[in-house]
């Protein structure tokens, strides 16, 4: 059996190559520079100049799109990373220009590195998409299980995120006519789970997808002959761990109603391995953005004023950790009495109630800052799910399943559905941020939060907010 890429080898593959195109950059960009500057390219020539190889951590480990294997593998996404690296190392060669002398840092040299190293790296990126996604490397799997979740499963791998699969075929003992009424399926369909295990070895099979609507199926002829797969080296994943390895969310509409029992209750609890350390990082983020906001205050208050009078701040009641009410104070961003006759609405793309000086505040998240009070209080954290209203909560706890469990940790001022979905104006927009919600949940870490943070920065700067 021709063994499939893990996506941690796809990760270790593409830094690699990174590495080494970054290092042939600023080999060849010192080697031009020589040439333009009448010296011998030698080794003490690279000894004397050896500070200009840090760049290569920063090309490789800094920006560059690999955590993610879609966007690892997307032009576009990794082009707009090289304008990043870019933009970062000259900032720093500015710097660090002003404190050294100018013979020791040429500013040739550093053209010619950005040049070298965006061309390289390009090219390394064009030729690992065809090489590490090749047919030869990529994991070849059977969907098994039950119709509406066959059906979900389909969808799934036609996701980008899995980039380097293949589907070989479908056994739906159950529900098959349902997977195959809106046409034949572009692979083979079998309703004979008996069959598996034969078909593994006969197409070479590394991948079993368990989709099944209800667990009993497992307790008669599936779990033996998924055993018997297993045994051969067959690696069995249900749909839903699947689901949320590749899209980072929880499969709200698709777990059963026992999941918390197997997958959220004893994990959650002991991945958040330091609540001491979460507390400090939420006071010192805290204290630092309550600074900015002493700063940007007056003025911001100023330009609501001017544009829609007083008040300046809105105040609203939301629901904290174990859906403990709290007193949640932002800057106004809507017009005065935006709900006039009290019935609480949902905030829309291209509210008629938004004022121009609110959209922007959105737009650059300055609008959530005084809830920094209630972050330093212990109120809310840095990192969560997004404080919802008590009334919109009512309403969502009865359409969607489980929704009450993004009340067992504190709510942020950004956080995993805030920077992976839009701002939510409808049940299924709150449905798939739970989702996200979850799975923040279900994976939360120092490290986490601290990707969130920086990811909400990129956004704000990106004035991508809402």
């Amino acid at each position: 059996m021709k063994r499939p890429l893990r996506n941690i080898e796809r990760h270790v593959a593409l830094l690699a190559g990174d590495a080494v195109a970054a290092t042939v950059a600023t080999l060849l960009a010192l080697w031009t520079w020589s040439l333009t500057a009448d010296e011998t390219f030698s080794v003490e020539f690279l000894a004397d100049r050896a500070q200009w190889f840090l760049a290569i951590p920063l090309w490789v480990l800094v920006l560059m799109p690999t955590r993610d294997i879609a966007t690892a593998f997307d032009l576009r996404a990794t082009c707009l990373a090289m304008i990043r690296v870019s933009a970062l190392l000259l900032v720093a060669y500015l710097a660090v220009f002003f404190l050294v002398s100018g013979d020791r840092l040429p500013r040739l040299v550093v053209l010619y590195i950005l040049a070298y190293g965006s061309l390289f790296i390009l090219a390394w990126r064009v030729i690992a998409q065809w090489s590490l996604t090749h047919t030869r490397f990529s994991r070849r799997a059977f969907v098994v299980g039950t119709g509406r979740l066959v059906e979900a499963a389909l969808t799934l791998l036609g996701d980008p995120g899995l980039k380097g699969w293949r589907l070989l075929g479908v056994v739906a003992p159950e529900g098959l006519d349902l997977i195959t009424r809106r046409g034949p399926l572009a692979v083979p369909a079998f309703d004979r789970v008996e069959d598996l295990e034969r078909l593994t070895k006969e197409r070479n099979v590394t991948d079993l997808i368990v989709a099944v609507d209800r667990g009993e199926h497992l307790e008669d002829t599936w779990l033996p002959v998924l055993l018997k797969c297993q045994e051969q080296g067959v690696h069995v994943v249900r749909f839903a761990q699947l689901y949320e390895d590749v899209l980072k969310r929880v499969p709200v509409e698709h777990v059963e109603s026992t999941w918390p029992l197997t997958n959220f209750f004893d994990i959650a609890k002991y991945q958040d391995n330091s609540p001491a350390a979460k507390r400090l990082v939420d006071v010192l983020a805290g204290v630092v953005l309550a600074l900015v906001g002493l700063l940007l205050t007056p003025f911001v208050a100023l330009l609501i004023a001017f544009e829609s009078g007083r008040p300046i701040f809105y105040h609203q009641i939301r629901l904290g950790r174990g859906g403990r009410p709290f007193r949640m104070t932002k800057f106004r961003t809507m017009v005065n009495d935006a709900e006039p006759d009290g019935e609480p609405r949902w905030s829309v793309v291209g509210d008629p109630r938004m004022t121009r000086v609110g959209a922007f505040l959105r737009r650059i998240r300055l609008d959530e800052v005084p809830n920094v009070l209630s972050v330093l209080r212990g109120e809310m954290s840095m990192v969560g799910p997004r404080p919802e209203r008590p009334e919109f909560f009512e309403r969502l706890e009865r359409d969607i399943p489980l929704y009450r469990a993004r009340l067992v940790v504190a709510p942020g001022l950004t956080g995993w559905a805030q920077i992976k979905h839009h701002y939510g104006d409808s049940v299924e927009d709150a449905r798939m941020k739970l989702g996200y919600d979850l799975y923040y949940v279900k994976h939360q870490t120092l490290s986490f939060d601290v990707r969130i943070l920086v990811s909400t920065i990129w956004t704000t700067l990106k004035m991508q907010g809402r």
